[in-house]
């Protein structure tokens, strides 16, 4: 039998690359799961700030 020799390149296999993208996903899954509502919260908070006036009046021309 020949004796195979196993090269280590750095890259992962396409198992391991699989199973790393799933266990990423998962964790954005709970962390958007957790901060969800309070990024959203906070992004309309910004959204609105941009459509005030340029005094901070909301609007009042």
């Amino acid at each position: 039998m020949k004796k195979v020799e196993v090269v280590d390149t750095g890259r992962l296999t396409e198992k391991e690359a699989r199973m790393n993208m799933e266990k990423c996903a998962e964790f954005l899954a709970r962390m958007i799961q957790k901060y969800g509502d309070a990024i959203l919260a906070e992004l309309g908070a910004e959204k609105g700030q941009e459509n005030r006036g340029y005094d901070g009046d909301a609007g009042a021309y």
